[in-house]
């Protein structure tokens, strides 16, 4: 399965982009997280774009940034 088929399986109907913002990756890059290829932008119908997790290991370090939120 391809990247981006999976995306599309994890998030049906939903617009989603696998490019990234360069400054958010690179803030990821920095505290030691390699965010591409297990993340992609979603733009949902309301609200503002972000990014999301499509690999597990995007889940994982999805958690491991939400419980370090305070840095």
């Amino acid at each position: 399965m391809t990247f981006n088929e999976l995306a599309e399986q994890t998030y049906p109907g939903v617009t989603f982009d696998t490019a990234l913002p360069q400054q958010w990756v690179n803030r990821m890059a920095d505290r030691g997280f390699d965010v591409r290829r297990n993340f992609v932008t979603l733009y949902p119908s309301e609200g503002l774009p972000y990014m999301a997790p499509v690999t597990a290991e995007g889940i994982r370090m999805a958690a491991i940034i939400a419980s370090n939120i305070d840095e």
